[in-house]
């Protein structure tokens, strides 16, 4: 067994993982953190989520944040293991106020998520533009690690 950690293997895990779990401070210090939907652009991680919520009065308030992801998990149960690849990242997040950034961040989620309706992208991005806030994590440490065989 050999389990390593390089920034390639939390790169690769971030692009193949189902979802993120995004942690942050609250309002009050503690510890606060939820699942969604993300995908990284770059060297950063683009997410959609309302406009209004605790989420964007705790990213306001401490940008700061740490992203959790599982690229790849399968479960050995005669070894009693389990090999996986996976990464966390730290970064700032940052609520995207452009535009052309909004959308492309929102194509970029769109094509992670639904690769088989790609004709439809704009079209649902126009109806839920008004609705959602974008918001991007500009990466300042990548940590990956993968455990195998081997």
């Amino acid at each position: 067994m050999k389990r390593e950690e390089h920034r390639e293997e939390g790169l690769k895990a971030l692009d193949q993982c189902e979802y993120m779990v995004l942690a942050m401070t609250d309002l009050a210090g503690e510890p606060y953190c939820v699942p969604l939907n993300a995908v990284r652009v770059g060297e950063a991680i683009y997410f959609h989520c309302a406009r209004a919520g605790e989420k964007l009065d705790c990213l306001r308030a401490h940008p700061s944040v740490c992203l959790t992801a599982v690229g790849e998990q399968h479960v050995v149960q005669a070894e009693y293991t389990t090999h996986f690849t996976s990464a966390v990242v730290r970064g700032r997040a940052v609520e995207v106020t452009d535009p052309s950034e909004i959308r492309q961040g929102l194509r970029a989620i769109c094509d992670k998520y639904t690769p088989d309706c790609p004709g439809r992208v704009e079209e649902v991005i126009e109806k839920y533009l008004p609705a959602v806030s974008v918001w991007r994590v500009d990466l300042t440490s990548v940590s990956g690690r993968r455990k195998e065989d081997g």
